[in-house]
């Protein structure tokens, strides 16, 4: 990381619409934070949703700094200012080029998508340590450069993050690394400025249309990853009509798929149960037997995704099948919680209506015929979107025999009244319905009602070991209510 840097190296000239800076003015440091500015510090006032830096200009410059403007209106009435057409972009491009564009010395796949992000990651993560590559990882559970693990606050950071951590995995002499890129880390430029080598799409459902507004918008923000930031390559499912979209780019394509027989990497003979889950898959370089730890058709198309992405980074489709083989995924995806054989409790984060379903679906089919009951204790995030509450009840209701609604994050939000949200969408006469707002009671509830025959989904949280009352966030972990139940 440089001490000083002009200017000019930092604003790409395409972006760049007027400036009052001398040139070559020579800045100390980037952010976009007024509280983080002193002398030389170039700042870069964003609109936000809450806030707007534009009326900090008068304050920041007070102590000696620069500033990124987009209003022409302040940049005409404010001295040692330069004005860009978005402040959102220029803020990531500077970064990239502050830490010295990074991504260039590493190949870095990027992961989009409503469901699936996160397996993916941790999946490419234990193939690529398999084959005695050093990783990186940015994402949802956790932040990990090399051998070293930090705490993730957003599933995509701010740019400035994500540009100091690129930085320190090629310190780290990093290989190979995996970024979950949200669509509203998209939207808001986050990872402009980044070199993404190849690019996964897995599947677009209902999700974050509280910040999108609708579906289209949606998949807008996650098509920039393919249209705007042009990655080497692209692995794309096409088992929706969004995927089939964006089978049309300008560089190597790679598609996979249990239902398009068209696809590169086509998914046959797939089978599963409570131990794991195989399948015949058709490759460019020929056809191989795929096995693994992890429950599920979702997780074999999550596997494939890693196989496709593999080959466009040219590693070999049968050693990272047998690698595949050992991985254990992502932790609170389908993970299996400890019952001393007392029941089959897994822990998802299974947050939309979508992945609630074929969570439920794989777990319909892999009970088989064994008599046990399917239980499904689920809830909803406060001040999150409320159209989605009714349609996560729908499907608990429809695939599992015991529903039970509880709290997820209520934030500040009434959890009663999100309750009543969801309350709304049970269908009368299918699973047997049950209220409870305390989440531990909830789980409890569960399992004391479950026997050795049953399964227990406990949906929602997944890895996440907190939850969010009101603006408290308290330790909270399904997997430790269920072991302490148990007393194990």
């Amino acid at each position: 990381m440089p001490s000083s840097m002009p200017w000019t190296d930092l604003i790409p000239a395409e972006t760049l619409v007027a400036s009052k800076l001398q040139t070559p003015t020579t800045v100390t440091g980037l952010s976009c934070d007024s509280r983080k500015v002193g002398p030389g510090v170039l700042f870069f006032a964003i609109p936000g949703t809450r806030q707007d830096g534009h009326d900090y200009l008068e304050e920041v410059l007070r102590q000696g700094a620069f500033a990124v403007v987009e209003r022409e209106d302040s940049f005409l009435t404010h001295p040692q200012t330069v004005r860009v057409k978005s402040s959102r972009k220029a803020f990531a491009l500077a970064c990239a080029a502050w830490f010295g564009h990074p991504t260039e010395h590493f190949h870095l796949v990027g992961l989009t998508g409503t469901n699936g992000k996160t397996t993916t990651a941790h999946l490419c993560e234990q193939v690529w340590e398999g084959l005695n590559f050093k990783t990186g990882r940015i994402g949802t559970v956790n932040y990990k450069v090399g051998d070293k693990i930090t705490e993730s606050s957003l599933t995509t950071p701010d740019p400035y993050t994500v540009q100091y951590l690129f930085n320190e995995m090629r310190e780290a002499g990093v290989a190979f690394a995996a970024m979950e890129v949200s669509s509203i880390a998209l939207d808001q430029e986050r990872v402009s400025g980044t070199r993404f080598s190849g690019a996964l799409f897995t599947n677009l459902t209902q999700d974050h249309l509280d910040y999108h507004g609708d579906v289209e918008s949606y998949f807008a923000a996650k098509e920039k990853l393919f249209r705007e930031l042009n990655p080497g390559f692209a692995a794309i499912c096409t088992e929706d009509a969004f995927g089939k979209r964006l089978e049309r780019q300008a560089y190597p394509v790679y598609t996979f798929s249990r239902l398009d027989a068209d696809a590169d990497f086509f998914v046959q003979d797939l089978q599963c149960d409570l131990k794991g889950s195989q399948a015949r898959v058709r490759t460019p370089s020929g056809e191989l037997d795929l096995r693994l730890n992890l429950l599920g058709s979702h997780n074999v198309i999550n596997a494939v995704g890693v196989l496709a992405l593999c080959h466009g980074l040219g590693l070999e489709a049968d050693a990272v099948a047998e690698k595949l083989s050992e991985a254990s995924g992502a932790p609170g995806r389908l993970q299996m919680a400890e019952t001393g054989g007392k029941a089959h409790v897994f822990v998802d984060y299974a947050h939309t209506p979508d992945a609630l379903l074929n969570v439920l679906r794989l777990l319909h089919e892999v009970r088989g015929k064994s008599g046990g009951r399917l239980f499904c204790v689920f809830g909803c995030g406060g001040d999150r979107d409320r159209g989605k509450r009714p349609l996560m009840a729908s499907v608990a209701s429809e695939w599992s025999d015991v529903c039970i609604a509880t709290s997820d994050n209520p934030r500040t939000e009434d959890p009663n009244a999100i309750l009543d949200d969801v309350e709304a969408g049970i269908l009368p006469g299918r699973a047997e319905y049950k209220r409870e707002v305390d989440r531990r009671r909830a789980i409890g509830l569960a399992l004391s009602l479950a026997g050795p025959k049953d399964i227990v989904l406990i949906a929602g949280k997944g890895h996440e070991d907190y939850q969010i009352l009101g603006t408290t966030k308290i330790h909270f972990d399904d997997v430790e209510v269920v072991r302490e139940y148990y007393q194990i």
